[in-house]
């Protein structure tokens, strides 16, 4: 087998048997916590360790790739799309949240992209989906036949139909199946990788397309800073601008996403999530004058990534906007506290949002409600006739 030795502009780093696509979810209640994907992280070094072992493999390259692997501050899509360029076989997570999730399906337009030239029998074989969670009953997807056919073994399939590999990985109970499973799927991977290796070739840059059953009002993410357009309190530790970097992350949980000026967030916060990201060097009478009038549902988080520890001001500010009866968190100094953030502010945006926004319906046209009883006078009066 020969691999490609020339690389198109954008496109550097190391080839990887396989891309794992899954989507991220968006906890909302108190105890459940923003690092909701621990089994796809197992699975992942699961499946790469029996790609890596695998006795046929022939070429050392980079066993698999999943966004795990991102290094803190970097352009996520950017990042994403140069993986998505130099894998040989996608492999999805299906799951109820997966067909709603515009980042995951982002990911795989993104990598069928370079499919396109293929004829439809090879470019079939480079995606290898595999059932992560078991879809409703009445939803009736031909990808889900695809994933199932991992197995041909009759028990096997059974447990995983009914399961998926996700509860497969987490008990032990199905271990013997898990481990069949996870070594027929790397085998495929490595068949696929070994004799009809994709040529480097840049994917479609990865975008978040809307999807139609989707989460409704969109997340509306903003700043209050001094002079600064496009923020960025962390130089050059950091490739995109604070709220760039809360937006792609909404997205890969799954939200739609805007990023506007504060004036505009202003608007459009009466009728959406919303976040504002508060530079502490405005002080805290500006902060509070600026978010007066904002509803009480918007999340502001107090970035202080040039004030040392201990020093006051941070915290006022935050103390005042809580006092104005915003939702209270805590002010970020460093790339780490502000990047393990950014999942709990985009899930309490959200949940602030659910439980505090508007409920009416919008104006306009309307079905009204079914009833089973009279609509009106004219109703009750005809009723009273007919019998």
């Amino acid at each position: 087998m020969t691999w490609s030795d020339t690389s198109p502009v954008g496109v550097a780093g190391q080839e990887t048997y396989f891309f794992l696509s899954y989507a991220h979810s968006v906890p909302l209640s108190d105890a459940a916590r923003p690092d909701t994907d621990y089994w796809v992280g197992k699975f992942f070094q699961d499946l790469a360790t029996a790609v890596r072992d695998h006795p046929r493999r022939t070429v050392e390259i980079e066993a698999g790739f999943f966004d795990g692997q991102v290094v803190a501050g970097a352009d996520l899509r950017r990042t994403l799309t140069d993986a998505l360029s130099l894998a040989h076989v996608f492999v999805p997570l299906y799951s109820p949240n997966y067909f709603r999730n515009a980042w995951a399906l982002g990911e795989r337009d993104s990598f069928r992209s370079r499919l396109a030239r293929l004829p439809a029998g090879h470019a079939d074989r480079h995606v290898l989906p595999v059932l992560w969670m078991p879809l409703p009953s009445w939803e009736d997807r031909p990808e889900i036949v695809q994933a199932l056919a991992l197995t041909d073994d009759p028990d096997d399939r059974a447990d995983y139909a009914e399961n998926g590999l996700r509860a497969l990985c987490k008990l032990s109970a199905y271990g013997r199946q898990y481990r069949r499973l996870r070594d027929a799927l790397a085998d495929r991977i490595v068949t696929v990788a070994e004799q009809q290796p994709l040529a480097r070739s840049r994917a479609a840059t990865l975008t978040s397309r809307p999807v139609p059953d989707g989460p409704g009002a969109a997340l509306v993410v903003t700043t209050l800073a001094a002079d600064r357009a496009r923020w960025r309190p962390y130089g050059d530790q950091h490739q995109l601008a604070v709220a760039d970097y809360v937006a792609a992350t909404a997205e890969r949980l799954g939200l739609p996403t805007r990023v506007v000026g504060l004036a505009e967030a202003r608007d459009q916060a009466p009728h959406s999530p919303a976040v504002v990201l508060v530079d502490a060097g405005v002080g805290v009478d500006a902060a509070r004058a600026a978010l007066d009038g904002l509803p009480q549902w918007v999340v502001p988080l107090v970035i202080a990534a040039d004030h040392a520890r201990g020093e006051p001001t941070p915290e006022e500010i935050a103390g005042t906007l809580q006092d104005a009866r915003f939702p209270r968190v805590l002010p970020v100094r460093t790339i780490d506290e502000f990047e393990r953030c950014a999942p709990l502010l985009v899930t309490e945006a959200r949940k602030q949002f659910l439980r505090h926004g508007p409920v009416d319906p919008p104006e306009g046209p309307h079905d009204p409600k079914p009833s089973l009883g009279p609509v009106g006078p004219f109703d009750v009066r005809r009723g009273k006739a007919e019998r």
